[in-house]
C-alpha cells in the first residue's frame, strides 16, 4: 500500500483528532456501574525487633523483614480491585493495635499509603513478641468489624518469650470464624536480631545472655524432657515456617511463605474471605486516555514502518 503525501497529512489530521476525542472522553465520560466480587481485609504487621533483621529483598536489595512488609502490602493494595477495603493495624508485645479501619482501597490508596509510611519500629510499646497472642487479639478485634475483615498478618513468626511447645497459648475462639493468612517475613538462617531502644533506634544487637531462652512459667508445668539440650539461640531469628503453620492450623488461617507476588497474595486474600457483590462507579478514564496516547505516539513513528509511501 503506498501513501502520497496529502493522504499522510490527512490520516495525522484523522488520528489526531480521534486522540482528542478520546481525551476527552477520559475527561468528563461518566461513570460506568459495574458489578465486582469484593473482599475486606486488614493488614496487621509485626514491628517488633526481629522484624529488623535485613534477610529480605526487594527488588535485588537487602532490606529488612518490616521494610520488605511495608512494600508488599503497599503492592498487594495496589493490586486489590476497586470496591475493596482494606485497613491497617501493627503488634507488639502480645497485642494488635487497628491504626486505620478497613476503608475502599482506590478511594483511600493514598491515606493508607500514608498511614503505611508512617509505620516503624519506635511505634513498639514491648519489646518482648508474643504472636500468637497477638493473632488472637487481632480475631477479637475482628469481630468487632462489620463486616468482618479477612486478617493478613506479615510476621516472621519469631516468639520472644520462646513458647514450649507442650504448652502452647489456648485460642478461645472458633477456628475459622475469622478468616485470615499469615504471610511469612525473612529467611531461613539463622541472624542476630538487632537491638532499639526507646525511641525505635537500633543499638547493637540482642546478646546470647540478654534475651529469655525458654518460657520459665511455663516450663514449670510441663514435661522437663522438652527442654533439654535445647540450644540457646533465641538472641538469632529467622522465619519460623513450622510455628507460622501450626498457629494457622490452629485458628483456621491460611499460611504462606515469603510470597512473590501481590496478586497471588490478593487472590489469596479472595479465597478466604467471603466475598460479597457490589456494583461499583467504574471509572474509564485510563482506558480512554491509554488509547489516547497510544495514537499520539503513532503520529511520532516513520509511516515507513507501516506502509510504502512516495516521496
Amino acid at each position: 500500500m503506498r501513501l502520497s503525501y496529502q493522504k499522510r497529512i490527512l490520516l495525522t489530521a484523522i488520528i489526531m483528532v480521534t486522540a482528542l476525542i478520546l481525551v476527552m472522553a477520559a475527561l468528563w465520560f461518566p461513570l460506568v456501574k459495574r458489578d465486582v466480587k469484593i473482599m475486606d481485609a486488614i493488614f496487621v504487621l509485626d514491628i517488633t525487633d526481629s522484624m529488623n533483621v535485613k534477610d529480605a529483598e526487594i527488588d535485588g536489595e537487602k532490606v529488612s523483614r518490616l521494610a520488605w512488609a511495608k512494600e508488599f502490602t503497599r503492592r498487594t493494595l495496589l493490586e486489590m480491585p476497586c470496591g475493596a477495603h482494606a485497613g491497617l493495624a501493627i503488634f507488639s508485645e502480645a497485642r494488635s493495635l487497628i491504626l486505620m479501619n478497613p476503608v475502599e482501597v482506590c478511594s483511600s490508596y493514598h491515606d493508607l499509603t500514608q498511614m503505611l509510611e508512617q509505620v516503624d519500629p519506635y511505634m513498639a510499646w514491648a519489646r518482648s513478641s508474643e504472636v500468637s497472642k497477638a493473632v488472637y487479639t487481632a480475631i477479637r478485634q475482628a469481630k468487632q468489624i462489620e463486616p468482618k475483615p479477612t486478617i493478613v498478618m506479615l510476621t516472621d513468626g519469631h516468639e520472644s518469650p520462646p513458647i514450649n511447645p507442650t504448652l502452647f497459648p489456648k485460642f478461645a475462639g472458633t477456628p475459622g470464624e475469622v478468616h485470615g493468612i499469615l504471610v511469612g517475613v525473612g529467611g531461613d538462617e539463622l541472624l542476630p536480631i538487632p537491638k532499639t531502644n526507646d525511641k525505635g533506634v537500633i543499638e547493637g544487637v540482642w546478646g546470647v545472655n540478654e534475651v529469655m531462652h525458654e518460657d520459665v512459667y511455663a516450663s514449670m508445668r510441663a514435661d522437663k524432657d522438652v527442654q533439654v539440650n535445647k540450644p540457646r539461640t533465641e538472641h538469632l531469628s529467622s522465619q519460623k515456617k513450622s510455628h507460622l503453620a501450626t498457629l494457622a492450623n490452629r485458628v483456621g488461617f491460611a499460611f504462606v511463605s515469603s510470597p512473590n507476588d501481590p496478586v497471588d497474595l490478593v487472590d489469596t486474600i479472595r479465597d478466604e474471605s467471603n466475598t460479597r457483590e457490589q456494583t461499583i462507579d467504574y471509572d474509564l478514564y485510563a482506558w480512554f486516555s491509554g488509547a489516547a496516547l497510544l495514537l499520539i505516539l503513532l503520529v511520532f513513528l516513520p509511516y515507513r514502518w507501516f506502509v510504502r509511501i512516495d516521496d
